[in-house]
């Protein structure tokens, strides 16, 4: 037989049968339907659905169908402190303990994540072979910081790269770029993207865990964020800042930013401003509020005071940002040891203090999807969308034992409550 006479593998066909779907947008579950899967995205849905050939069937037993939650803000490569990262362990043990923290996100229920600044460019590639299971990853790269900025981990007596042409590890290892100045930040954002950066991750203020820069520093200003985002909209894909104050995350957005991490000093003008242009809010919430103390932080310490001065100003962040329509995405920024990545889930626990179920579970399904949009031809998932139960989709999704629509804390107990993981058509949890 001719080659191209041969017959073609038949599709993978999944059938769910009886759940109540939501579908990452409305505010009501579609009672007693079927999801028709075949081979990675979603086929057909509605009700009496039948398929020919070999299916899996699968009886929902009228549990709740609904897109992979997302998570928009992670560093997967980030498993230990960046002092330890950089002094204390080798660098194939990181990429070991960033697998193993791959696997446990996708094993939660995170189908997508935004790798938001860190060297996880090669753990997109290694998920997409196949070669080891995770979600679906949108690295940002290397995180361009200015000196003394909050990507400057240097150890006190380590010298400046650009001054004395000594590179740090972090440096070689594709942690990061410094640079200063407009030309210095157009060229490292063209070098993240030369990597596989699908967006791009700038410092635009003081950080937590950084040592030298105190919370209220501007760091970049209007000239080198308007660098970063011209260099980055040549490639079609947007610019995201790590910043806490205010000033700086105004800076940002007149430079034309579209994605704000953290945030917890804003002011309500500046949400205002933020909702004017459409900018993404990622709170990381969970964190923002959670006490040095409960993360095993010395008292004493000057990351401790930090994070004390977020736990006061983040008090009024998500009340602010519902008020005046700021689009939020579920983020957690958790890193630095297991203990700390197996508190991801718990964002749903916060969250919920704020927000109704159906905005919570927006904002970890559509929301991210429509952020994820803006890495346009960069973006790595073409064939669907993400983030959604429609016809076309990615075949993401989880089977819930309960109504997230009136519970999304359901999702925190994922051990209890999740009872189905499917990724791109494959099933890597399934307890029915």
């Amino acid at each position: 037989m001719p080659a191209h006479a041969a017959e073609k593998t038949p599709p993978k066909v999944t059938l769910f049968t009886n759940v109540n779907v939501f579908d990452g947008k409305q505010e009501k579950l579609m009672m007693g339907h079927d999801v028709l899967v075949e081979n990675n995205l979603i086929k057909s849905i509605g009700k009496g659905l039948e398929a020919s050939g070999q299916v899996a069937v699968i009886e929902g037993g009228g549990r709740t169908l609904m897109p992979g939650p997302m998570d928009a803000h992670v560093h997967l490569a980030l498993v230990r402190r960046p002092g330890e990262i950089l002094n204390d362990y080798d660098w194939m043990y990181v990429g070991a303990l960033a697998n193993e923290q791959a696997q446990e996100m996708l094993l939660r229920g995170f189908t997508t994540v935004r790798d938001i600044g860190g060297p996880t460019v090669g753990l997109h590639r290694a998920i997409e072979e196949g070669r080891i299971i995770g979600p679906r990853l949108f690295s940002s790269g290397p995180y361009i910081t200015q000196t003394s900025g909050h990507g400057d981990f240097r150890n006190y007596n380590q010298l400046h790269p650009g001054i004395y042409g000594q590179y740090s590890l972090m440096e070689m290892q594709g942690w990061l770029i410094m640079a200063d100045g407009p030309a210095e930040v157009t060229r490292a954002v063209r070098e993240a993207l030369r990597f596989g950066a699908k967006q791009i991750k700038m410092m635009a203020g003081g950080g937590v865990s950084s040592p030298y820069d105190p919370l209220h520093t501007i760091q970049g200003g209007p000239e080198e964020f308007g660098a970063a985002v011209k260099a980055a909209e040549q490639w079609g894909t947007y610019v995201a800042v790590h910043a806490y104050t205010d000033e700086a995350v105004r800076q940002a957005v007149e430079a034309g930013v579209m994605s704000i991490e953290h945030g917890p000093f804003l002011t309500e003008d500046t949400m205002k401003l933020m909702a004017e242009k459409g900018v993404f809010l990622a709170p990381t919430a969970r964190i923002s509020l959670t006490s040095p103390e409960h993360v095993g932080l010395d008292p004493n310490s000057l990351t401790a005071a930090k994070l004390r001065q977020v736990n006061e100003g983040a008090a009024n962040q998500l009340k602010w940002a519902k008020e005046y329509g700021v689009t939020l995405v579920f983020s957690t920024d958790q890193f630095g040891a297991p203990e700390n990545f197996k508190e991801q889930s718990n964002e749903f626990l916060t969250l919920a203090e704020v927000f109704e179920p159906v905005e919570v579970l927006k904002m970890a399904t559509s929301n991210v999807a429509a952020l994820l949009e803006l890495s346009g031809e960069l973006h790595p998932y073409r064939a669907g969308p993400l983030g959604v139960i429609e016809v076309g989709a990615y075949a993401d999704i989880l089977l819930v034992d309960g109504n997230p629509l009136e519970d999304a804390t359901l999702l925190a107990d994922y051990e209890e409550n999740i009872d189905l993981i499917m990724k791109d058509g494959k099933i890597y949890k399934n307890t029915l």
